[in-house]
Protein backbone atom coordinates (compact mmCIF):
# COMPACT_ATOMS: atom_id res chain seq x y z
CA UNK A 1 0.00 0.00 0.00
CA UNK A 2 1.21 3.13 -0.58
CA UNK A 3 0.16 5.96 1.32
CA UNK A 4 0.58 9.17 1.19
CA UNK A 5 2.28 11.52 4.27
CA UNK A 6 2.48 14.99 4.71
CA UNK A 7 6.13 16.41 5.57
CA UNK A 8 6.29 19.36 6.82
CA UNK A 9 9.29 21.36 6.41
CA UNK A 10 9.46 25.02 8.89
CA UNK A 11 11.77 27.22 8.64
CA UNK A 12 12.51 30.14 10.93
CA UNK A 13 14.74 32.79 10.95
CA UNK A 14 14.47 35.52 13.90
CA UNK A 15 14.60 39.33 12.81
CA UNK A 16 17.71 41.11 13.86
CA UNK A 17 18.09 44.92 14.34
CA UNK A 18 21.81 46.07 14.53
CA UNK A 19 23.33 49.93 14.06
CA UNK A 20 25.97 51.13 12.03
CA UNK A 21 28.25 54.24 12.35
CA UNK A 22 27.92 56.61 9.73
CA UNK A 23 30.63 59.53 9.71
CA UNK A 24 29.39 63.26 8.97
CA UNK A 25 32.00 65.64 7.71
CA UNK A 26 31.52 69.39 8.67
CA UNK A 27 33.49 71.13 6.42
CA UNK A 28 36.05 73.86 7.45
CA UNK A 29 34.32 77.02 7.14
CA UNK A 30 30.92 76.20 8.33
CA UNK A 31 29.19 78.24 10.73
CA UNK A 32 27.81 77.55 14.29
CA UNK A 33 25.47 79.41 15.48
CA UNK A 34 24.96 79.83 19.42
CA UNK A 35 24.09 82.16 22.29
CA UNK A 36 25.44 82.48 25.51
CA UNK A 37 24.18 80.51 28.86
CA UNK A 38 25.97 82.92 31.03
CA UNK A 39 27.16 86.73 31.08
CA UNK A 40 31.07 87.23 30.12
CA UNK A 41 33.04 90.51 31.46
CA UNK A 42 36.16 91.95 31.79
CA UNK A 43 34.56 92.92 35.00
CA UNK A 44 34.17 90.07 36.78
CA UNK A 45 35.69 87.33 35.23
CA UNK A 46 39.51 86.29 34.63
CA UNK A 47 41.50 84.07 32.14
CA UNK A 48 40.84 81.13 32.12
CA UNK A 49 37.05 81.05 32.93
CA UNK A 50 34.98 78.01 31.23
CA UNK A 51 32.10 79.42 29.07
CA UNK A 52 29.50 77.72 27.66
CA UNK A 53 26.54 78.14 24.50
CA UNK A 54 23.84 76.15 23.22
CA UNK A 55 24.04 75.97 19.29
CA UNK A 56 20.50 77.44 18.11
CA UNK A 57 19.99 76.07 14.77
CA UNK A 58 20.81 72.91 13.53
CA UNK A 59 24.02 71.70 11.29
CA UNK A 60 22.50 69.61 7.99
CA UNK A 61 24.76 67.85 5.79
CA UNK A 62 23.05 65.72 2.70
CA UNK A 63 19.63 66.51 4.97
CA UNK A 64 20.80 65.10 7.82
CA UNK A 65 21.13 67.25 10.85
CA UNK A 66 24.47 66.43 12.25
CA UNK A 67 24.37 68.97 14.96
CA UNK A 68 21.10 69.46 16.41
CA UNK A 69 19.71 73.11 18.17
CA UNK A 70 20.72 72.29 21.52
CA UNK A 71 24.16 70.75 21.22
CA UNK A 72 26.70 72.56 23.58
CA UNK A 73 29.81 74.62 22.92
CA UNK A 74 32.28 74.25 25.71
CA UNK A 75 35.13 76.50 25.80
CA UNK A 76 37.50 78.86 27.66
CA UNK A 77 37.88 82.28 28.13
CA UNK A 78 41.63 82.40 26.94
CA UNK A 79 42.82 86.18 26.97
CA UNK A 80 41.44 89.11 28.84
CA UNK A 81 42.32 92.61 29.02
CA UNK A 82 40.20 95.15 30.95
CA UNK A 83 40.27 98.57 29.41
CA UNK A 84 42.36 101.53 30.28
CA UNK A 85 41.64 104.90 31.54
CA UNK A 86 42.20 106.90 27.98
CA UNK A 87 42.60 104.77 25.72
CA UNK A 88 42.49 100.86 26.39
CA UNK A 89 39.32 99.01 25.82
CA UNK A 90 38.26 96.09 27.32
CA UNK A 91 39.15 92.71 25.03
CA UNK A 92 38.36 88.86 25.02
CA UNK A 93 39.02 85.64 23.13
CA UNK A 94 36.79 83.00 23.49
CA UNK A 95 38.15 79.50 22.66
CA UNK A 96 36.05 76.76 21.85
CA UNK A 97 36.90 73.83 22.59
CA UNK A 98 34.58 71.01 21.67
CA UNK A 99 30.91 70.82 20.82
CA UNK A 100 28.83 68.04 23.17
CA UNK A 101 25.39 66.60 21.65
CA UNK A 102 22.72 65.86 23.59
CA UNK A 103 23.34 62.06 23.69
CA UNK A 104 26.86 63.03 25.73
CA UNK A 105 28.93 62.79 22.84
CA UNK A 106 31.73 64.87 22.42
CA UNK A 107 34.23 66.18 19.69
CA UNK A 108 37.12 68.73 19.69
CA UNK A 109 36.42 71.65 18.53
CA UNK A 110 38.70 73.93 16.17
CA UNK A 111 36.76 77.30 15.26
CA UNK A 112 37.18 81.12 15.72
CA UNK A 113 34.60 83.56 16.75
CA UNK A 114 33.77 85.36 13.49
CA UNK A 115 30.62 87.27 14.86
CA UNK A 116 29.14 88.31 18.37
CA UNK A 117 25.57 89.92 18.06
CA UNK A 118 23.80 91.01 21.25
CA UNK A 119 26.27 93.01 22.67
CA UNK A 120 28.40 96.69 22.62
CA UNK A 121 31.25 94.21 21.02
CA UNK A 122 32.65 93.75 17.70
CA UNK A 123 34.93 90.46 16.58
CA UNK A 124 38.39 92.08 15.27
CA UNK A 125 41.51 90.19 14.22
CA UNK A 126 42.12 86.13 12.74
CA UNK A 127 42.16 85.04 16.14
CA UNK A 128 38.61 86.25 16.85
CA UNK A 129 39.10 89.07 19.77
CA UNK A 130 36.33 90.41 20.81
CA UNK A 131 36.73 94.57 22.07
CA UNK A 132 34.18 96.31 23.67
CA UNK A 133 33.40 100.04 23.56
CA UNK A 134 36.10 102.44 22.94
CA UNK A 135 36.78 104.93 26.10
CA UNK A 136 38.06 107.75 23.74
CA UNK A 137 34.86 109.50 23.39
CA UNK A 138 34.22 109.27 26.76
CA UNK A 139 37.41 110.95 27.57
CA UNK A 140 37.01 113.89 24.98
CA UNK A 141 33.59 114.70 26.53
CA UNK A 142 34.37 114.45 29.94
CA UNK A 143 37.88 117.01 29.11
CA UNK A 144 34.91 119.27 27.02
CA UNK A 145 33.05 119.18 29.42
CA UNK A 146 35.33 120.55 32.10
CA UNK A 147 36.90 122.82 29.53
CA UNK A 148 32.98 124.28 29.60
CA UNK A 149 32.28 124.62 32.54
CA UNK A 150 35.46 126.30 33.54
CA UNK A 151 35.29 128.94 30.91
CA UNK A 152 31.13 129.92 31.63
CA UNK A 153 32.88 130.54 35.42
CA UNK A 154 35.65 132.30 33.86
CA UNK A 155 33.62 134.33 31.59
CA UNK A 156 31.27 135.31 34.80
CA UNK A 157 34.37 136.58 37.19
CA UNK A 158 36.90 137.73 34.48
CA UNK A 159 35.72 137.99 31.31
CA UNK A 160 37.49 137.23 28.14
CA UNK A 161 40.52 136.40 29.51
CA UNK A 162 39.15 134.08 32.48
CA UNK A 163 37.23 132.34 29.85
CA UNK A 164 40.35 131.26 28.63
CA UNK A 165 41.95 130.35 31.88
CA UNK A 166 38.77 129.27 33.41
CA UNK A 167 38.81 126.90 30.54
CA UNK A 168 42.05 125.49 30.45
CA UNK A 169 41.47 124.98 34.33
CA UNK A 170 38.00 122.88 33.72
CA UNK A 171 39.70 120.85 30.85
CA UNK A 172 42.85 119.96 33.61
CA UNK A 173 40.53 118.90 36.11
CA UNK A 174 38.17 117.05 33.69
CA UNK A 175 41.22 114.82 32.37
CA UNK A 176 42.74 114.24 35.75
CA UNK A 177 38.74 113.42 37.15
CA UNK A 178 39.28 110.71 33.29
CA UNK A 179 42.60 109.22 34.22
CA UNK A 180 41.29 108.39 37.73
CA UNK A 181 38.23 106.27 36.12
CA UNK A 182 38.75 103.10 33.91
CA UNK A 183 36.97 102.81 30.42
CA UNK A 184 33.85 100.64 30.00
CA UNK A 185 34.18 96.98 30.43
CA UNK A 186 33.06 94.69 27.78
CA UNK A 187 30.43 92.83 28.70
CA UNK A 188 28.61 89.79 26.87
CA UNK A 189 25.22 89.11 28.45
CA UNK A 190 23.42 85.70 28.47
CA UNK A 191 21.96 84.87 24.90
CA UNK A 192 24.64 86.78 23.22
CA UNK A 193 24.63 85.39 20.10
CA UNK A 194 28.16 83.98 18.89
CA UNK A 195 28.82 82.42 15.22
CA UNK A 196 32.27 80.36 15.62
CA UNK A 197 33.85 79.47 11.86
CA UNK A 198 35.24 76.19 11.73
CA UNK A 199 38.89 76.29 11.02
CA UNK A 200 39.34 72.71 9.92
CA UNK A 201 36.24 69.81 9.11
CA UNK A 202 34.44 68.86 12.28
CA UNK A 203 33.79 64.50 11.76
CA UNK A 204 30.84 63.13 13.76
CA UNK A 205 29.97 59.53 13.85
CA UNK A 206 26.25 59.27 14.29
CA UNK A 207 24.26 55.70 14.53
CA UNK A 208 22.19 54.69 11.84
CA UNK A 209 19.30 51.77 13.00
CA UNK A 210 19.14 49.17 11.02
CA UNK A 211 16.40 46.42 11.22
CA UNK A 212 16.57 43.42 9.20
CA UNK A 213 13.30 40.91 9.24
CA UNK A 214 13.32 37.63 7.47
CA UNK A 215 9.79 35.86 7.49
CA UNK A 216 8.44 32.62 8.59
CA UNK A 217 8.38 30.49 5.78
CA UNK A 218 6.59 27.30 5.80
CA UNK A 219 7.68 24.81 3.12
CA UNK A 220 4.85 22.29 2.62
CA UNK A 221 5.42 19.16 0.78
CA UNK A 222 4.15 15.77 -0.35
CA UNK A 223 6.18 12.55 -0.47
CA UNK A 224 5.01 9.41 -1.06
CA UNK A 225 5.70 6.46 0.99
CA UNK A 226 5.89 2.72 0.67
CA UNK A 227 4.30 0.41 3.46
CA UNK A 228 5.39 -3.33 3.39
Amino acid sequence: MVKRVLLSIGLLVSSASFATAAKNSVPAGSVLHCRLTETLSTFMNSEGDAFTANVSEPVMIDGREVIPAGAKIEGRISQLQRPGRIRGVGEMRLTAEKVVLPDGATYPLSAILAAVYGAEAKVHGEEGQVKGPNSRRRTVEEVGAGMGGGGLIGTIFGGFTGTLVGGAIGGAAGFVDTMRKRGSDLALPTGTQLNYQLTRDLDVEAEIATERINKTERDVAEKPVKEN
